[in-house]
Order: C-alpha cells, then sequence, then structure tokens
C-alpha cells in the first residue's frame, strides 16, 4: 500500500473522530422529585421561576421570562458556543427544549448536536432539582 494513502486515510480517520454528534436532548414534563423532609404546603409558581433561574445561574444560564410559566434560557461558553432553550414550568413538572444554537453543530434534518449541549441540559435538569428540593425544604 502507498504510504500517501495510508496515511489519508489515518488523516481522514482523525477528521471524522473530531466530528462527534449526539441526540438533542429534550427535558419533556418532568415532575420535580420531592425529598422526604418536604412540607406538605406547596410552592407558588413564582417559587419555581427562582429556583429554575437560581438552577442556572450558577452555570451561566441567562433567563428572559416570557410570561407564566416560559423562559427563554441562553448559555454561552467561552464567547464562542452558544444554546438557547425553551423553559416550560408549573407547581408539577419542568420542560427543557432546544431553541437555537451557534457553533454546536446542529442539525435539525437529524436532531444531532455536539454533545457538550447535551451535557449543558442535563447539568440544567439536575440543578432545577436541586434547587427545587432546597426550595420545598426551605
Amino acid at each position: 500500500m502507498n504510504i500517501k494513502f495510508v496515511g489519508a486515510m489515518l488523516l481522514s480517520v482523525m477528521v471524522l473522530a473530531g466530528c462527534r454528534a449526539a441526540t438533542v436532548v429534550q427535558i419533556e414534563n418532568e415532575t420535580y422529585a420531592v425529598p422526604a423532609s418536604a412540607s406538605a404546603s406547596g410552592l407558588t409558581l413564582n417559587d419555581y421561576k427562582v429556583a429554575i433561574i437560581r438552577a442556572g445561574v450558577q452555570r451561566g444560564w441567562q433567563f428572559e421570562e416570557q410570561g407564566p410559566g416560559e423562559m427563554i434560557g441562553t448559555i454561552n461558553v467561552r464567547g464562542k458556543h452558544t444554546a438557547k432553550v425553551r423553559v416550560l414550568y408549573d407547581t408539577s413538572a419542568f420542560s427543557i427544549i432546544y431553541l437555537d444554537s451557534t457553533d454546536l453543530n446542529y442539525d435539525a434534518e437529524v436532531n444531532e448536536i455536539h454533545p457538550n449541549y447535551n451535557s449543558w441540559v442535563q447539568n440544567l435538569r439536575q440543578d432545577i432539582q436541586a434547587q427545587v428540593s432546597l426550595a420545598k425544604l426551605g
């Protein structure tokens, strides 16, 4: 085999390996976890909004309220990668839905995106659960 051909094949494999993609994660109607020691009193819709904002701010998310039970969350990582999600919430569940992104290789045809986006959304999901749990323990 020609050494140039082998080199070209190895280069192609390395380039393709760097183009990772994953199916876009959508969190839909996830119910809030209830701590065992939480009081029976419920939280208001505003309490849930505050918990979601607190959850996101600690990881760099910024939120714009769109109306009761709806916010748009945006994260900008290293001034290069941006993701925008719609967060829908009520007093029993929440959703995090992909809206838009920059420099994350989103492909609408196959619903794929850079896997870092999914990590950011999963972290936001976990942080929302934690903040709501803390609020319920309040």
